[in-house]
């Protein structure tokens, strides 16, 4: 019975999240609202002005293209100065493109490629840092709690920031509702830059950058690399589903406002599944979550081949919205818990965010490719294929995750790997 009760204790204490972790929670969702509130309205702002699915397919690639090269080297700066340094720079990199934006109006057609990789750029910076302090504020036992908690309050944010963001277009109208939401979401990104203060610096005593030995450790742990091409897989869909969904919402009902409360509708969806999988779930369970994830997603897509109108779209969005914290928080989990075991444990931290980052990239990248040379003009056949080709090749990630795939387990010691700090 003292076992017992000391067991439940310690698990107990295991579960409950730190006060940073709490911190890094609401400043998140700071962060995500400000995001929220003109992530899409600059897709559609582009539509507008040219009605061309081809500059919205060129600005949403060449953000995700400049992405995995800016993260390789802020990933270097992470690891030689502070993670912390990379976050608060990823924020106010985004404030100043929305306020660039601010400054240059209509004009922003003409500079389309300029802000698309500052985008990149500010994206890699900020997120590069907000992966890696998951890491830092959460352990294996909380882990599925914090990543819960993270996805509910993410959706929080992101529900609030569409709806708030409808209003003000409503209100203002045209050029000047546009112009509203912008200098709101400035607002927000320099409030957040501001709350990150309040994070603790944990700068890394072991300043070596390991990336180099990336292909090293892949070939002599099978199971490191399965992960990464997982992750390749994973961002396929995502590129894609960023920026064409709006757009197929706007033709179908050409009101911005519309468009801002439909993503209301599919956030809660994704808040409510991200609710429960932080109430119950469970890391024993991950290979489970990634399958049923893809079946979802899978039946979701199935309704565009009869038409790419409102309601199949709607309803391919509902699933979608309804399986992605299954795979999004699965993926993650197993993906923490996995580099954690390599040989170089902690101090490889870093360059395994810097590696998911890119392989996710570059899977969008190669999404947003394939749309774009099937379907310029947004052809029904060729988006439907397409997004069922994504949808079923998100099977492989179970797969590649499976504990039943040949040389899963790592070892936990350091000897294996010839990687001594120079």
């Amino acid at each position: 019975m003292r076992n017992k009760i000391g067991s439940g204790s310690m698990n107990s204490s295991s579960v409950r999240l730190s006060r940073e972790a709490s911190i890094t929670l609401s400043n998140h969702g700071i962060y995500q609202f400000g995001n929220a509130l003109a992530a899409i309205l600059v897709n559609l702002y582009l539509w507008r002005l040219t009605n061309d699915v081809w500059v919205n397919g060129m600005y949403n690639l060449l953000t995700l293209a400049s992405a995995p090269a800016a993260t390789l080297l802020v990933g270097k700066l992470a690891k030689v100065k502070d993670r912390l340094l990379v976050y608060r720079l990823g924020i106010v990199l985004t404030a100043f493109f929305y306020l660039l934006i601010l400054v240059a109006g209509e004009m922003l057609v003409n500079y389309y490629v300029a802000f698309a990789v500052l985008k990149g750029v500010s994206t890699s910076f900020y997120w590069l840092g907000h992966f890696t302090m998951i890491q830092d504020v959460s352990n294996e036992e909380n882990r599925h709690r914090y990543l819960g908690l993270n996805l509910i309050i993410t959706n929080a944010a992101m529900l609030a920031g569409p709806a708030v963001a409808g209003l003000l277009v409503d209100m203002f109208g045209g050029l000047r509702g546009y112009m509203a939401v912008y200098l709101l979401s400035f607002v927000m990104f320099a409030y957040a830059s501001i709350n990150s203060w309040k994070m603790s610096r944990k700068p890394s005593p072991h300043k070596t950058y390991y990336i180099k030995y990336s292909w090293q450790m892949s070939r002599k742990y099978p199971a490191f690399g399965r992960a990464l091409a997982g992750w390749f897989v994973f961002g396929l869909p995502q590129g894609v589903l960023a920026y064409i969904p709006a757009i197929l919402l706007y033709e179908a009902v050409p009101s911005e406002s519309f468009v801002n409360y439909m993503n209301v509708l599919f956030l809660g969806v994704t808040m409510a599944a991200g609710f429960m999988l932080a109430r119950w779930g469970s890391s024993r369970h991950n290979y489970q979550y990634l399958r049923m994830a893809a079946v979802g997603f899978i039946a979701g897509t199935i309704p565009l081949f009869f038409g790419i109108s409102l309601w199949p779209v709607v309803l391919f969005m509902l699933l979608y919205s309804c399986v992605k914290p299954l795979q999004n928080n699965a993926y993650t989990a197993y993906y923490y818990d996995l580099s954690a075991r390599l040989p170089l444990g902690e101090h490889f931290r870093v360059e395994a965010v810097v590696l998911r980052e890119v392989c996710t990239n570059a899977g969008r990248s190669a999404g947003v490719i394939i749309l774009m040379f099937l379907s310029a003009d947004m052809q029904q056949g060729a988006l439907a294929g397409m997004l069922m080709f994504a949808a079923v090749s998100q099977l492989l990630i179970g797969w590649l995750a499976s504990p039943a795939y040949p040389s899963f387990r790592l070892p936990r010691h350091s000897s294996d790997i010839n990687m001594r700090r120079t």
